[in-house]
């Protein structure tokens, strides 16, 4: 079944046909994650790092837990590190020229911490994980112990992870590096590709509201620091990785349009955004919708549209 078009989406859903269609997108995603583990095992004996990088709402962290899950079926041990849970406590996050915090700086990482402990597991010490609880700003220890030990590798992924300025941390002879994307194949109706940009600020407009307690404003408000910092910090350093990995699922838009249209239409008219989010709903317009429900449990995109326990 090859699709195209946004109208040839559109036709497959009212015809009923949209679940054979989903399966074969799922499944060809995951040839594509059993291909990658598959590169990494030929070269787990020099292996002890993986950094995986993209930009917001990639779907790093649903990758990374994927591609965990099919190097651990290869007998290949593995330990997932978020760099988002080595974010500074809110207050010394770096300011931007209009004073406002700038989450995406490198600097907004305790870069001294993740040295540390990056050298200690590489020791074969034992570190205590920090976590990030990004709705009070702060960071805590929960007794998370890991330690790294032989033959197992380290997932370490984040928006920085592919800067050499965090990649140095580990002997580069051991590592591998990931770059995940999103980048749409669908055309719409004048051959126009779609905005990855557009796709995944949907994505984490829904994700924001159901797991970071943040009001459509917020995200709207962001996106352009989100976009800024993408430019400056993570698509320079996507020539460095050694494997490309594309989340996007041809048909998620349609899934992600009842989810995402009532979030953009409850933002405030005197919001500085109407203007972008007039342009996401008449985007949105295109698309007949799919209900959540069709999505398989263990796809990507179950990492924005999952509601919260």
């Amino acid at each position: 079944m090859t699709i195209r078009t946004v109208d040839e989406l559109n036709t497959i859903i009212r015809n009923g046909g949209i679940q054979a269609y989903i399966q074969q997108e799922e499944e060809a995603k995951k040839v594509q994650v059993e291909a990658i583990a598959g590169e990494v095992a030929k070269k787990k004996n020099g292996l002890k790092w993986i950094w995986l990088a993209g930009p917001s709402s990639a779907g790093k962290t649903t990758f990374t837990h994927q591609l965990s899950n099919a190097l651990n079926r290869q007998g290949i041990p593995t330990h997932a590190i978020s760099l988002d849970n080595y974010f500074v406590n809110r207050e010394l996050t770096p300011r931007n020229s209009k004073g406002e915090h700038d989450y995406e700086h490198i600097e907004a990482i305790d870069l001294p911490l993740l040295k540390r402990h990056l050298e200690k597991l590489d020791n074969g010490h034992t570190v205590e994980m920090p976590h990030f609880k990004f709705l009070h700003g702060r960071r805590e220890f929960r007794n998370d112990i890991v330690r790294l030990a032989p033959g197992e590798l380290a997932l370490i992924e984040g928006i920085h992870g592919l800067n050499p300025r965090i990649t140095s941390f580990v002997d580069p002879m051991h590592a591998l590096k990931i770059y995940i994307g999103a980048r749409t194949t669908l055309l719409l109706a004048g051959g126009e590709r779609i905005s990855s940009t557009n796709h995944r600020m949907l994505r984490r407009m829904i994700r924001d509201h159901n797991f970071r307690g943040n009001l459509v404003e917020k995200t709207f408000s962001l996106w352009p620091s989100v976009r800024a910092g993408e430019d400056k910090w993570i698509f320079p350093f996507q020539p460095l990785a050694d494997h490309e990995y594309n989340s996007a699922l041809g048909y998620e838009i349609s899934v992600l349009k009842p989810l995402v249209e009532p979030l953009i239409r409850a933002l405030p008219n005197t919001h500085p955004g109407c203007i972008k989010a007039k342009e996401l709903l008449e985007f949105l317009g295109l698309f007949e919708a799919i209900d959540k429900t069709r999505v398989p449990a263990d796809s990507i995109l179950q990492e924005f549209i999952e509601t919260p326990r």
